[in-house]
């Protein structure tokens, strides 16, 4: 009977993975499969070649997902606008209600390092290449991201924060939203280079600083 060399870790027998080594496991798939969908497209792109690309059997990577487009939709949460929404949680909360200028530059320089990250800009090539732009997933994943800013903003009005002749707080997000999301497409992709990439964080901050510096009301006080 053949015996690995010592030190050789023990090869993982196929089937549904331990939970210790899931969220790891399934973190890794998302890498990848985003890698491989921008490489070679949606359609393109096997399940069997991203088990490969992580070195799982096809068999143990539906154990984590049950479908291609199940991956998909995990990797348009992990690193598209939801996850850009849940990357930013570490702001305290209390913020938002005394200083939301700042607390909107602190979301929106988050939501920057997010996505500058390669798998993030990958992504942005992959729907726009790919026809995805108008996919179920995607236009889900920004109503939830515009529902978000826009119940910021409802707060802020109710509160007094802005003038409420700027309302509604639909309108409000989306004249805030619009040219960061249009940086972000235009800008933050795979093919970017180091400059374009620099420059475009430089324009939505600059974006956010004017932003609130005109609707905000300065006196305001609690």
């Amino acid at each position: 009977m053949d015996t690995l060399p010592q030190g050789t870790p023990a090869r993982r027998r196929p089937g549904r993975p331990r939970k210790a080594d899931s969220g790891d496991t399934k973190a890794e798939i998302t890498r990848a499969a985003v890698r491989l969908f921008a490489r070679h497209g949606f359609t393109g792109t096997s399940t069997r070649a991203i088990a490969r690309e992580v070195g799982l059997s096809e068999s143990a990577l539906y154990a984590h997902f049950t479908s291609k487009q199940a991956l998909f939709e995990a990797t348009l949460a992990r690193f598209g606008p939801q996850g850009s929404t849940d990357s930013h949680t570490a702001i305290a909360s209390m913020l938002a209600e005394t200083d939301p200028p700042r607390f909107l530059a602190k979301m929106v320089s988050d939501f920057l390092e997010h996505w500058d990250r390669e798998e993030a800009r990958l992504l942005i090539s992959l729907v726009t290449r790919d026809g995805l732009m108008h996919s179920d997933a995607l236009r889900t994943a920004l109503v939830g991201m515009r529902a978000y800013v826009t119940s910021l903003f409802d707060d802020w009005l109710a509160a007094g924060w802005l003038p409420a002749h700027l309302g509604p707080a639909e309108r409000l997000a989306f004249s805030f939203t619009g040219p960061i999301g249009l940086a972000r497409v235009m800008h933050l992709h795979a093919d970017a280079t180091p400059e374009e990439r620099t420059q475009a964080r430089a324009d939505v901050l600059q974006h956010v600083e004017l932003f609130t510096s005109v609707t905000f009301n300065a006196d305001h006080k609690e």
